[in-house]
């Protein structure tokens, strides 16, 4: 479990650090925030990296603060959305959510004209579903899931109930436990 919790991609440290880079030069106010945003993303990861759980609410600002750098990086080309209708008082695991927005962003193309649209919502009080448009990369088209494997492997342990993934045509869709209090 120690081991599925710590997987972490580190070309995203890298790839920000070239953003904030080239930020400090063009953008020097928005290079301030940008940092405020990797530091609390890091933050996030080291001070919840031994819970099993945390509060849905917080899992939500750190997918947002993640999603916030890769739209520096990427403008008009990404769009989130998040519609809930529950409580943010559920308990999710952690790093989840970013886990599969960064799964989207890894396996999908996204150009100006066609950007990748990715929409988390819920289904019921208990499940959270992120989903978008497929737009597979041709050279990641056979991918090992090794990131979905290890998540479902983190619910399976902790909570008891599995991820469930499923494609159609046009949308990947994986939907992930929230623990209702």
């Amino acid at each position: 479990l120690e081991t599925m919790k710590n997987q972490v991609n580190p070309h995203f440290l890298f790839n920000s650090l070239n953003t904030l880079l080239s930020l400090i030069r063009s953008e020097p106010g928005l290079s301030e925030k940008f940092v405020q945003k990797l530091s609390s993303i890091y933050r996030y990861t080291l001070e919840n990296r031994e819970k099993e759980l945390v509060p849905l609410s917080a899992e939500l600002d750190f997918v947002n603060d993640y999603f916030y750098l890769q739209k520096i990086r990427d403008d008009e080309k990404i769009e989130m959305k998040t519609e809930l209708n529950i409580s943010n008082n559920g308990l999710i695991v952690p790093v989840s959510l970013q886990l599969l927005v960064e799964n989207a962003l890894k396996h999908n193309t996204s150009t100006r004209k066609q950007p990748l649209k990715i929409i988390i919502h819920n289904e019921g009080i208990d499940k959270l579903v992120v989903r978008n448009k497929l737009q597979v990369k041709t050279q990641l088209a056979d991918s090992s899931k090794i990131g979905l494997k290890n998540l479902n492997e983190r619910c399976r342990l902790i909570l008891n109930r599995e991820i469930e993934i499923s494609e159609t045509a046009d949308e990947f869709i994986v939907k992930i436990p929230v623990k209702v209090n």
